[in-house]
């Protein structure tokens, strides 16, 4: 056993000159190799989360309009921002209530085609992202 433990950790030690004259080890090629396996694995649990984030998305907006809440601090003052997201004739529109101390201010996006449209208007125009918008307190069951 410690004969193979030897040869392996000199395979490991083992270093290769490029053409370009960078030496490298194998021990750079295992690391580089288990990376790249682990990137992918945690990149496929990120589209699978994704995937069932939009899922359940789509399942509470069929019945009910989904909110998300934001607050923030602009110019010495509080700043809340309140999101609604609804499903209306197979398109999903977004309004976005701004209210601070001194004004309140309400913008509402067109109609978007798809929940990917809905994200990267999000994204661009407002503080929001698609995972935010959650169910509204008052539609859960009371536990009691």
């Amino acid at each position: 056993m410690d004969e193979l433990f030897s040869h392996i950790a000199q395979w490991l030690g083992e270093s290769h000159t490029s053409w370009r004259g960078r030496t490298s080890y194998n021990v750079e090629i295992v690391l580089a190799i288990a990376m790249s396996i682990g990137g992918a694995i945690i990149a496929k649990d990120y589209a699978a989360q994704r995937k069932a984030n939009r899922e359940r998305t789509l399942l509470a907006l069929s019945s009910i309009e989904l909110v998300a809440t934001s607050f923030s601090g602009q110019d010495g003052q509080r700043v809340k921002y309140r999101g609604t997201l609804r499903q209306e004739n197979e398109a999903y529109t977004v309004s976005i209530l701004r209210q601070s101390d001194l004004e309140r201010t309400e913008t509402h996006s067109q109609p978007l085609p798809s929940l990917e449209a809905v994200e990267a208007y999000l994204t661009s125009q407002t503080v929001f992202v698609l995972a935010d918008f959650k169910e509204p307190p008052a539609s859960h069951p009371q536990a009691g």
